[in-house]
């Protein structure tokens, strides 16, 4: 991970002294994740959401593409018990999650309506760092899950316990109104994780007795509810798949110019529409 770390330093420290334009904004939707506690259908997936709020500056470097440094504070959660799946595995997990991103813009086209105004459909990617952190209800209490080893992370034969700090790949697209110097849009898209243990479940075998002695009866009846924490079972099983997680954010965007004109950026050259 710390090999990431130079480019990204790099990106951030290139990008605002080739600059001409800086906006300074606000980001607030919606958040939601797909993983092996998240429903199938995708429709259902969006009626999972929590919300996400964020702050960022974009940089913009070109005609057509532009740099946006992002602060993002989001929630996702998942239970199978809401998916019918509670006489079978019974999992559940939520999550905070606070991600810094640098991401770029594509400016593929601009729809000028006038001297001041515009519409920027763009695509983005980029890459970024964020830290989550599953837990659960019990009692009315919410533990942490990582610590416990659900999956006998830390014993002998299974894997070290996962990071809680990672690094993502976001991509996705979005719509920008520019009015003089004020920015508003919409943008939708998600991260892809190098981790599956956003919501604490892999595709990892497991055996209940081995996470019951070696890890604790909490951790063993977290890691299969239907078995529970009574007494460790010799029994093996796999909580899910192996395909790593996502997360997915969907944005009102907000912002104002603090650099040159807008109007110096609208007429230069580049593809566009008149109205």
């Amino acid at each position: 991970m710390r090999k990431l770390l130079i480019p990204l330093i790099t990106i951030l420290s290139y990008f605002p002294a080739q600059s001409q334009v800086i906006d300074i904004g606000l980001n607030f939707g919606a958040s939601f994740y797909n993983g092996d506690l998240a429903p199938s259908d995708f429709r259902q997936m969006l009626q999972m959401t929590k919300p996400a709020v964020g702050i960022f500056c974009r940089l913009a470097n070109s005609q057509q593409f532009s740099t946006r440094i992002n602060l993002n504070y989001a929630s996702v959660f998942g239970d199978d018990i809401l998916h019918g799946r509670e006489a079978y595995r019974q999992l559940a997990f939520e999550t905070k999650i606070v991600e810094f991103n640098v991401i770029g813009e594509w400016h593929s086209i601009r729809i000028r309506h006038s001297e001041y105004s515009a519409t920027f459909p763009y695509l983005y990617g980029g890459i970024g760092v964020f830290h989550f952190n599953p837990k659960r209800e019990v009692d009315g209490e919410l533990i942490e899950l990582q610590p416990l080893g659900t999956e006998g992370q830390g014993l002998s034969g299974y894997e070290s316990p996962y990071n809680r700090t990672q690094f993502n790949l976001p991509i996705g697209m979005g719509i920008k109104f520019v009015v003089r110097n004020v920015t508003f849009g919409f943008e939708a898209g998600g991260r892809y994780l190098f981790t599956d243990y956003l919501d604490d479940v892999s595709g990892t075998e497991v055996n209940h007795r081995d996470v019951f002695i070696g890890n604790s009866p909490l951790a063993a009846e977290l890691s299969n509810p239907i078995l529970g924490g009574d007494e460790g079972i010799n029994q093996d099983y796999r909580r899910g798949s192996n395909a790593d997680d996502w997360y997915y954010i969907m944005n009102i965007t907000l912002s104002y110019n603090f650099g040159k004109s807008i109007h110096k950026l609208l007429s230069n050259p580049v593809p566009c529409f008149n109205f």
